[in-house]
Order: C-alpha cells, then sequence, then structure tokens
C-alpha cells in the first residue's frame, strides 16, 4: 500500500516561486509606470544664475491636484521641506506667492500600496503594504512662471528607520540647497588682479 504525501512536488513549488518572480517584476514595473504619470515635464533644468537671485520661496500644494487618496504625505512633505529651507539660512519660505521671488510647485509624497507579496528594493513595508516615495518639483521664476529649477525624487538604498516622507522631502530640500550653493559660487566675480604699476622706471645717473 503506498502512502501519499502531503507535501508538493517539487516542480509545483518552482512553477510557484517563478510565478511569483514574473508577478514581482510585472509589480515593479506598474509602479513605476504609475508614479511618473502626475502630467508635470520631467526635463531636468539647471538654470544657476536665476537660481542665484531667488531668495524668497512660495511652496503650493504638493498635491499638483491629484488625488489625496493616490499621493498620501504631501502636506508633511511640504513643511519637511519648509523647515529645511528655513533654517538653512539661505532662502525665506513666505506665505504668499506675491511675495515670493519663485514657487516651489509639483508632487511630494507617497503612494501606498496593498499585495501579498515581499517587498524590494526602493519600496519600504510590511508584507502587505508598501509605499513608494513620489517627488516630482518645479522652482518656477514668480513673475514669468518659468522653470529655473526642476527635481525628480531618485530612490536610494533601504532606509527602515526613516520615513519615505522624509527620505523624499530631504532629497528635494538638499538638492535645491546643493545646486543654490553652486549658483552662488559661479556667480561671485573673481578678485580683480593686483595693481601693478607701468611707469617707466627713472634713468639711473
Amino acid at each position: 500500500m503506498m502512502l501519499r504525501s502531503n507535501n508538493p512536488p517539487l516542480h509545483d513549488l518552482r512553477r510557484s516561486a517563478s510565478f511569483r518572480t514574473l508577478a514581482l517584476l510585472v509589480l515593479c514595473c506598474s509602479l513605476m509606470a504609475c508614479h511618473r504619470t502626475f502630467g508635470i515635464p520631467r526635463d531636468i533644468v539647471r538654470d544657476l544664475p536665476a537660481l542665484a537671485s531667488v531668495r524668497t520661496i512660495y511652496i503650493e500644494d504638493l498635491t499638483h491636484g491629484e488625488d489625496p487618496h493616490l499621493v498620501e504625505g504631501s502636506d508633511l512633505a511640504k513643511e519637511k521641506i519648509r523647515q529645511k529651507l528655513t533654517q538653512s539660512g539661505r532662502f525665506v519660505v513666505v506665505d504668499r506667492p506675491d511675495r515670493a521671488d519663485a514657487l516651489l510647485t509639483g508632487v511630494a509624497g507617497f503612494q501606498r500600496w496593498y499585495f501579498g507579496m515581499e517587498s524590494f528594493f526602493g519600496l519600504e513595508g510590511s508584507l502587505n503594504t508598501q509605499y513608494a516615495g513620489i517627488g516630482m518639483v518645479r522652482l518656477l521664476d514668480a513673475a514669468t512662471k518659468r522653470p529655473i529649477w526642476t527635481h525628480e525624487y531618485e530612490t536610494g538604498l533601504f532606509h527602515p528607520t526613516q520615513p519615505v516622507v522624509d527620505r523624499v522631502a530631504d532629497q528635494i530640500a538638499e538638492q535645491l540647497l546643493a545646486d543654490a550653493s553652486s549658483a552662488a559660487r559661479s556667480s561671485t566675480p573673481l578678485p580683480s588682479p593686483p595693481f601693478i604699476n607701468k611707469e617707466p622706471a627713472e634713468p639711473t645717473r
């Protein structure tokens, strides 16, 4: 009499692992596609001369008109960006756009995803909840609405102790401050050469 094992055959386990790997790749591609569809131009702009003259910034609503259930944490990201820029002393964040040299606009926050698979690179959370950072912002000249500076959030190494919204806000603020510092250095005039007296020397007698 043969005993039937309750353990699944090896080929079934391999098939299940292959299916889960394929599903994971599809999900990764879907997430990458979803978080780039906010109607914001992705051209990289670094107008350093214009950035050097910016002193006051107004931060607009960073959901960019999106459903707050789709893009979460925008208010928190906005506040953290404001704090970091203010603490730097380089910029003054004002409460009205008519008082600003430039306007920071776009999308910043995170998207929440629910599924029953292991977490993967770029996301964090439990087995059933993952968070993808979102950051696509532009700094516009307040008078002309011309882009001065743009930034798109780049996923870095996994940081289990830092909330994703903090990473998004920190990266935006730090990159803006770094580029503003570069702009200040590039706009600083070179020191004048030392004065050289070119009058002919008196002949010796």
